[in-house]
């Protein structure tokens, strides 16, 4: 059961209703944010607006690729054709993952490219199912990518689901036209869905949210203490298995369930593992419900280079 607290969330959800109203009825008739032009910047980051796919909500774009990488935006299920989400939930959460597909495949990419997936959810036990029910259908018998997923307030328009995903698509003279590789090594947890534990793109290696499961048991670790401790040596056995420490984080993100009662806890266990520092860049955020009605979950990123000869 969850026992989060609940206070002042009814409040919220009727303030924020309100407004949410009132900026739907002003959104009316607006004209979207697209732009026709592919930006580029100094540092070569191209800005992706592909034939045939939806138009951005409000001052952001679909995507980018920054050299091998490609980074695309929260999608829903907006169909491309009229611009209007699509009615059944199903159809709808169907449509996010195919607009994601659409762009990352006009930069070469398929599914099994993708690197790491975070999916936001607006009611974990309604909409998680038939998250999983669609990756089989795209991603077949698999392999699955890493992937977080979260339940939350709120998403643009009332909507119900939001897809953002990462893509390694070695450009042309790149040595390796499809590298990513799909990481699950000895000693490490189950994944509980149809997802992977990670991946290795070029020199770097994404590790999906992983949470307090005892790899023996594959269960959860009972004690709150424990539970997250058991996260981050997850995280860390997966990075290892690519020949990287937790010194070579580049990125974390981790989601707790209550802030005040689990950042001490994460703060406590990240000095244990990491020492006096240097610490990696992290953000921390507080969820409305994780899957299992869990606590905490950890992703990471990690700088691994690949040997030369070892492509």
């Amino acid at each position: 059961m969850n026992t989060k607290p609940q206070r002042g969330r009814t409040y919220r959800r009727m303030i924020s209703s309100f407004l949410a109203l009132q900026l739907v009825g002003a959104a009316v008739g607006m004209q979207a944010w697209a732009s026709s032009d592919t930006a580029v910047s100094p540092s070569g980051v191209k800005t992706l607006s592909p034939d045939g796919a939806i138009q951005p909500t409000g001052p952001w774009n679909l995507g980018t690729r920054a050299g091998d990488h490609l980074y695309i935006a929260g999608m829903r299920g907006i169909d491309p054709k009229t611009n209007k989400l699509v009615a059944d939930e199903e159809g709808r959460i169907r449509q996010a993952f195919l607009n994601m597909k659409l762009i990352a495949e006009s930069e070469g990419a398929t599914l099994r490219e993708a690197t790491r997936l975070v999916v936001y959810v607006t009611d974990m036990y309604r909409y998680r199912p038939i998250v999983n029910k669609i990756q089989e259908e795209l991603w077949g018998k698999g392999p699955y990518p890493p992937r977080t997923i979260i339940e939350v307030d709120r998403l643009n328009q009332d909507d119900i689901v939001e897809v953002e995903g990462t893509f390694y698509a070695p450009q042309k003279d790149s040595i390796s036209p499809n590298g990513v590789k799909t990481l699950s090594p000895e000693g490490a947890i189950q994944p509980t869905g149809p997802w992977n534990l990670g991946t290795r793109a070029g020199d770097n290696i994404y590790v999906a949210g992983m949470r307090g499961i005892d790899p023996k048991t594959n269960k959860l670790i009972a004690d709150e203490e424990g539970r997250i401790r058991q996260a981050f040596l997850n995280m860390k056995l997966i990075a290892e298995s690519e020949g990287a420490t937790l010194r070579d984080a580049t990125r974390l993100v981790v989601y707790v369930t209550d802030m005040y009662r689990y950042r001490p806890i994460v703060n406590k266990i990240q000095e244990e593992l990491w020492g006096k520092g240097p610490y990696p860049p992290r953000t921390i955020i507080e969820v409305d419900r994780l899957n299992q009605d869990d606590i905490a979950e950890v992703e990471g990123t990690f700088y691994a280079p690949l040997k030369k000869g070892n492509h």
